[in-house]
Parts: structure tokens; sequence; C-alpha cells
């Protein structure tokens, strides 16, 4: 079993960008209806970036590789498309807490098949965008609620994501 010492914490709070927009990235709030058509444009970014040799090393001691970052990508596709799922059959459904280099340890994204992976982002973002694709008219408002008792639109968890997914590509020079 190989192992990986955890990336560098990152304790900010990301939820800034959904509407202010992020300087280091470049991102800007969307419309969220364009938020489909992004992550299915970001699935073959993803795919080159886990083709390049090196794509499973570390550019830094504490910072994760591209892989690394692919698998974040994947999951947090996954999460938010789960959570547009709950709000869609109830508006103000829970969100449980999700901490990404959590996951990172629990999976061991270090050691996934770069291949696999690019599959996986793949197929996450067909079964997301799907179920963005059942969000029409004042559904965008509905919302859900974090761990911490605030309220998050779906208009507002696709801004969050698009974001996250964007930023990671720009990270890994993708």
């Amino acid at each position: 079993m190989s192992t990986a010492p955890p990336a560098d914490h990152d304790s900010r709070d990301w939820t800034f960008v959904v509407d202010d927009g992020c300087d280091e990235c470049g991102y800007t709030p969307h419309d969220p209806a364009a938020t489909s058509d992004r992550l299915l444009a970001a699935v073959p970014r993803w795919a080159a970036a886990l083709q390049r040799p090196g794509a499973s090393e570390r550019p830094a001691p504490g910072v994760w590789s591209p892989l690394e970052y692919a698998c974040h990508a994947r999951d947090l596709v996954r999460v938010l498309g789960d959570r547009v799922s709950a709000v869609l059959a109830r508006e103000g459904a829970p969100f449980a807490d999700y901490d990404g280099e959590a996951e990172a340890v629990r999976q061991e994204f270090w050691a996934s098949d770069p291949r696999v992976v690019a599959r996986q982002v793949a197929e996450e973002t067909e079964r997301t965008v799907a179920v963005l694709d059942g969000v029409r008219g004042d559904a965008w408002e509905r919302a859900g609620t974090r761990g911490d008792g605030a309220p998050f639109t779906i208009a507002g968890l696709c801004r969050y994501l698009l974001h996250d997914v964007e930023h990671h590509l720009h990270d890994v020079a993708a």
C-alpha cells in the first residue's frame, strides 16, 4: 500500500466565490443554467491533464498532484449533484459536511489510476448534468441547508461547483 502525507489544509471558506468570483483563477459568477455546458467542457481538460507524464506526482510537498485534484473534482461533482437532487426532492434538505482533504486520505487519491479517474470524472459529470437538466424556472432558488445552518441555493451550488472544477483545472494548468 502506498502512502502520501496529507496535502496542506486549506481552511478558507470558498463560498465567497458564489457572489464575488475568484481573483486567483479568474472565475466570475456565471448564469447557473450554463453550468452543465461548462462542466462538460471540463471533462476533456481533466482527461488531458491525467494523460500527462507525472500526473500523479506532487509539484511540491503539501500540494496535490493533478491526479489528486482530479479525484477531488470528481467527488465534488458527485456531492454537489447529490445536493441538487436532495433540494429538488425537498426544499431545505440538509447537507452533510464534506471534507475534501479527509476524503483524499480515506480514498488514497494519490494511488488512483489516472485512466480510471478520467473515466469517473466523465461519468460523474454526466450524472450531475442529468440532475441539472431537471432544474427549471424558480427551482434555481430552492435552497438546502449547510452543516453550519446557512442556506445554499441550487444556483449557488452551481456557482460553487463550477468555480471549484475550473479553479483546480487552473491549479494544474489544464
